[in-house]
């Protein structure tokens, strides 16, 4: 027993003959754990953290806070630039197996949908609470609620319509909802530079803010076709006929379902 409490004490000695011993310009201390390192280490093999002898900035804090959630680092640029000029680049690079350079579509979504409802939330005019405005105030704050509920809904079901619409052999319906969640990320990532540009327009301008919305269907409309006929393999006219399908059936569900949260907001008020 005493030999093992004697060698135990003998570490931070052990440690600091190391010190001595290393050359001044190679010792480096691991300041999370105490190992050793070499010259060579840029990450400490005992414990895994990075070793920088510089001041951290905020900047370099916030990234990695935030790395551990969203992969902040060179993943972003690969990512969000097919995702708004390579319509269904991102779903075929994974259904092909090339993941791990890209940022995970379910992680992007979420990334993507927090900037949007942020966004929108800051755009709105606040409502004077008299007696005129109060319901629209209640379900102005409903629906604040219920929209980031709604696109997670609008998800699967939006994938149900493509595989329905574009079923493949040796596709299952994952597939289909890989190609769902990029293509609502792009949605949301267009529309938010859209409120964004929108919120610095006066109202003497409000016939350019129309056009510009009107040009944000067109482009989603586009996009959709392109990433259709990319991922799925179809014809021109075979992939436009069931995009026009698809249209049918996802602007009717949307509908219904803001019908029913409508519904459902005007019964809890009454």
């Amino acid at each position: 027993m005493r030999c093992k409490k004697f060698s135990f004490t003998l570490q931070p000695l052990i440690l600091v003959l190391n010190l001595i011993v290393v050359n001044e310009s190679t010792a480096k201390i691991c300041k999370n754990c105490g190992f050793l390192l070499e010259s060579t280490h840029h990450f400490c093999p005992n414990c895994g953290q990075e070793h920088k002898e510089r001041i951290i900035y905020f900047k370099e804090f916030f990234i990695d806070f935030l790395g551990d959630y969203f992969t902040f680092d060179s993943k972003i640029i690969r990512s969000v630039r097919p995702l708004l000029f390579s319509p269904g680049f991102l779903t075929s690079e994974y259904l092909d197996g090339r993941r791990v350079r890209y940022i995970p579509p379910l992680r992007m979504y979420i990334f993507i949908s927090i900037f949007f409802f942020l966004m929108l939330s800051s755009s709105k005019e606040p409502i004077q609470l008299d007696g005129e405005n109060l319901d629209a105030a209640f379900f102005d704050a409903y629906f604040d609620i219920w929209m980031p509920r709604l696109f997670f809904f609008l998800l699967p079901l939006f994938a149900f319509f493509t595989y329905f619409l574009f079923r493949q052999k040796g596709r299952y319906y994952l597939s289909s909802f890989i190609f769902s969640v990029h293509f609502h990320a792009f949605v949301l990532l267009l529309f938010t530079v859209y409120i964004f540009i929108s919120s610095y327009l006066s109202q003497a301008m409000y016939g350019v803010n129309q056009w510009m919305l009107l040009a944000c269907g067109l482009i989603v409309e586009i996009y959709l076709l392109v990433a259709l006929k990319r991922v799925f393999d179809k014809k021109w006219l075979t992939t436009w006929f069931r995009l026009i399908l698809l249209n049918i059936f996802y602007i009717f569900s949307v509908a219904g379902v803001f019908l029913a949260i409508a519904v459902l907001i005007y019964k809890t008020q009454y």
